[in-house]
C-alpha cells in the first residue's frame, strides 16, 4: 500500500465524527489539510483500492452509512421524526459505534416524546461530547422533559462552565430557579444559588462565634429571598446567644419562607414559651400549623395572636379559613 499512509486521529474527535480512529489517506496528499469530508472520500476510496487490508471492512462501513447518515440529517430538518428514527438505525446497523447518529436518535426519540430512551442515547456517548456545550444543553432539556429539574441544572451549569454566559443556559437557569438575584455593592445582581450557598455557609462556619455577624446576615439573606440560608444563619446566631428574641423571630419566618412548616412550629413554640406576650409568635404559630393542616389549633393560636394584636393580618386569614 506504497499509495496510502495511515492517519492517526484523536479518539474523541473521531469519535465525534463517526470516524475510527485510523484512517487511510493518499500518500501524496497534505494531511494536515484533509477535512472530514476528505477523509470520508479517502475511506471509500481506500476500501476499493485495498480490499484486503485489515482496515478495509471498517473503511467500507464509513463510506456505506454516509447515505442514510444524511437522509437522516434531512429528515430530521424537516421535523420527520419517524423518518430520522429509520434512517438513524439504518446507520447504526452498519455502524453500532457512530456517535453522532445516537445524538440524531436521541433528538428524534426526544420529538416524538421518549425522553427516557432519549437519555439512555444521550447517556451512552456522554464520554465522548462531554466538553461540547451543546451536548449539556440537549441533555438538560431531556432532563427537564423528565421532570428531572436538579439533574437539569446541573447538566445546565455543565453547558455554562463551556460557554461562560451563555443567554439561552442562563435563562433556563433562571427559569428553573438555580440562580437568585442579591444585592451588591452596585445594586442587584444575578448570581448562581449552589456557589452562592457555598460562599455562605463558608463564611457562616468561619463566623461561627460572631452573632453580630451572624445575625446581619440572616436578616440579609430572608431579604434576599435566600430562607434556607437565613435559617441557617439564625440558627448559629441563636446557638451563641440564645435570648435574642428577634433573631427566634427571624428563625421562624426564614422556616415559614422555605416551606419549613414542621421546623417553624418548633421554633415558634420555644418562642411563645419564652415569651408569651409575643402577638407575632402565636401569628407565626397558627401560620405553621395551619400550613401542616392542624386546623383547629390553628385557629386557636390565631386566635390569641388577636387578641393580643387585633391587626395581626396572618391571624386575620386565618380565623376566616383563608390560605396563608
Amino acid at each position: 500500500m506504497e499509495n496510502w499512509v495511515l492517519l492517526d486521529l484523536d479518539p474523541l474527535a473521531a469519535a465525534r465524527l463517526g470516524l475510527p480512529e485510523q484512517v487511510a489517506v493518499p500518500a501524496d496528499i497534505d494531511s494536515a489539510a484533509a477535512t472530514p469530508a476528505d477523509l470520508i472520500a479517502y475511506a471509500a476510496q481506500f476500501a476499493d483500492a485495498e480490499p484486503d487490508h485489515p482496515l478495509a471492512a471498517e473503511h467500507r462501513r464509513i463510506a456505506a452509512k454516509q447515505r442514510p447518515l444524511a437522509l437522516a440529517q434531512q429528515a430530521l430538518a424537516e421535523h420527520r421524526w419517524d423518518d430520522a428514527l429509520a434512517q438513524v438505525d439504518a446507520v447504526l446497523a452498519i455502524d453500532p459505534q457512530d456517535a453522532p447518529a445516537r445524538l440524531n436518535r436521541a433528538a428524534a426519540l426526544r420529538e416524538t416524546g421518549d425522553a427516557q430512551a432519549a437519555l439512555a442515547e444521550l447517556d451512552a456517548v456522554a464520554r465522548v461530547f462531554a466538553d461540547v456545550p451543546l451536548f449539556h444543553r440537549n441533555r438538560a432539556r431531556v432532563l427537564e422533559d423528565l421532570d428531572q429539574d436538579e439533574r437539569a441544572i446541573a447538566a445546565y451549569r455543565e453547558a455554562l462552565e463551556l460557554t461562560p454566559g451563555d443567554p439561552a443556559v442562563v435563562d433556563r437557569l433562571r427559569e428553573l430557579g438555580a440562580l437568585t438575584t442579591v444585592s451588591g455593592p452596585d445594586g442587584p445582581i444575578e448570581v448562581d444559588r449552589e456557589a452562592l450557598a457555598d460562599l455562605v455557609r463558608r463564611d457562616l462556619a468561619l463566623h461561627d462565634d460572631d452573632h453580630g455577624h451572624l445575625s446581619t446576615a440572616a436578616r440579609s439573606l430572608l431579604a434576599d429571598g435566600q430562607p434556607d440560608l437565613a435559617a441557617t444563619a439564625a440558627a448559629l446566631a441563636l446557638a451563641v446567644q440564645e435570648d435574642d428574641e428577634g433573631m427566634r423571630l427571624v428563625l421562624i419566618e426564614a422556616l415559614l419562607a422555605a416551606d419549613r412548616p414542621a421546623e417553624a412550629l418548633e421554633a415558634a413554640e420555644r418562642h411563645v414559651e419564652a415569651v408569651p406576650a409575643s402577638a407575632i409568635g402565636h401569628e407565626q404559630r397558627a401560620v405553621a400549623l395551619a400550613r401542616l393542616g392542624r386546623v383547629p389549633e390553628a385557629r386557636a393560636a390565631a386566635q390569641r395572636a388577636l387578641e393580643l394584636d387585633p391587626a395581626a393580618p396572618q391571624a386575620g386569614r386565618i380565623i376566616a379559613g383563608d390560605a396563608v
